[in-house]
């Protein structure tokens, strides 16, 4: 497993390129830990990007000429692999193509609030989530003049870092009409059970929405078979390229929704008078679609199922734990880390340093960390700071990273006292 990140490494061509000289004439190594932002790219799927722009790029079903053919075969056939990638009993027709973790959750809440919501309905989602599934909720909430109920944080520190399930189990009333959360939380790292609440939803008939973003890279399982009705997830977070995601949903609800976005491609009929929608996935991919993107995202797909989703996550975990031990002994930081062994992900602050002062600092020693609220400042304001630094842990991330994390950490303090 050591070796692990050691040997990944050399797929992706950023560690190349990004050595810096340190006074001493040495080469300091890129320390990149915000996979949790945004993972690097393998040289396998940037290839795969060039190739199809350089053969085969053609609009998809839009041409009766070979390069559109081409090209909407290779766009269909992404469709099925990302298909299969969920889980074995997933179509191709649950897959919608969107610009990323953030539509996908909009084209949802927005979606509901249109079909299903009234001001008698409830949503319910983690008072410590992502703006990404927190601020569509409130606006659904909003459209619907209905009522939006925050499940709480157990405790503030160390273990207690989860949900609170008997909060939940009092919040999923039977008014409760949708029910939405991460996998894996972006600040914290929690592995959230996803399974229960979701089991707590279907109690009372509610629809249960999964941010994935954060787990899909690493964490295998088909969220379908846990009760859920759909998923979100990005591209660039799953060693793929910015620009696309992935909505997954039952079929039934997929085509219950209205098209957030409208124009070409996803009509069944224009007139002068009025439009009609296509149906099935079409219906929400308005406009030329990210087609580069997608053959990118397919690539990194099947990168991540080479490499092995557990594998990363065992691998990415081991990482945290040891870095979360260490940072723990150096005087004056404060962690925020659940430590149940499942967390790829650490973030901390010092007593007396600003997180993005510190930050800045490790850049200073080519140590890539993100500073600040995470898009997330519900939860910033619970755990009672303003800002945090967080190191997150990916497959090319290795016990080098670690010792020089912790090494520039320690003089970054030393330098700022």
């Amino acid at each position: 497993m050591k070796e692990l990140g050691q040997k990944i490494r050399q797929e992706f061509p950023i560690f190349r390129n990004n050595q810096r000289a340190a006074p001493n004439g040495a080469s300091v190594p890129l320390c990149f830990l915000d996979s949790a932002v945004s993972s690097q790219k393998p040289q396998c799927v940037i290839d795969a990007m060039s190739y199809f722009l350089a053969h085969d790029y053609g609009s998809v079903h839009r041409g009766a000429y070979q390069l559109s053919i081409r090209a909407s075969e290779k766009y269909e056939s992404a469709r099925a692999q990302v298909a299969s990638f969920i889980g074995k009993n997933v179509k191709p027709s649950q897959i919608v193509f969107t610009r990323g973790t953030t539509e996908s959750l909009n084209i949802l809440s927005l979606g509901i609030a249109a079909t299903r919501l009234t001001p008698a309905s409830r949503i319910v989602i983690p008072a410590i989530e992502h703006h990404a599934n927190f601020v569509p909720w409130q606006q659904a909430a909003l459209h619907a003049d209905c009522e939006l109920a925050y499940i709480p944080l157990v405790g503030q520190r160390g273990t207690e870092l989860r949900l609170d399930l008997n909060a939940a189990e009092k919040l999923i009333t039977a008014n409760t009409a949708v029910v939405a959360l991460a996998h894996v939380g972006n600040v914290l790292g929690q592995v959230n059970p996803v399974a229960q609440i979701a089991a707590l939803a279907k109690k009372v008939g509610a629809l249960v929405i999964l941010d994935c973003a954060q787990s899909i890279s690493c964490i295998e399982g088909n969220p379908f078979d846990w009760g859920v009705d759909a998923i979100a997830f990005s591209g660039h977070k799953l060693y793929g390229p910015t620009g696309v995601g992935v909505l997954a949903a039952r079929s039934d609800l997929l085509e219950s929704l209205p098209p957030l976005l409208t124009g070409g491609g996803m009509i069944s009929a224009v007139t002068l008078d009025e439009s009609t929608w296509a149906s099935g996935v079409s219906k929400f991919e308005a406009g030329t679609p990210p087609t580069t993107e997608v053959i990118g995202l397919a690539r990194a797909i099947a990168w991540v199922e080479e490499v092995g989703r557990s594998r990363i996550h065992d691998h990415s975990a081991r990482l945290a734990g040891i870095f979360a031990e260490r940072i723990a002994g150096i005087r004056g930081i404060q962690t925020f880390y659940p430590g149940s062994g499942q967390e790829t992900i650490v973030s901390f602050r010092h007593e007396s340093i600003h997180a993005h002062d510190l930050a800045t600092i490790l850049d200073a020693s080519n140590v890539a960390m993100r500073a600040g609220h995470h898009c997330a400042w519900p939860l910033a304001r619970l755990l009672g700071v303003d800002a945090l630094v967080r190191a997150s842990f990916a497959a090319y991330s290795d016990e080098d990273d670690v010792e020089q994390a912790v090494e520039a950490i320690k003089n970054a303090i030393y330098f700022l006292n």
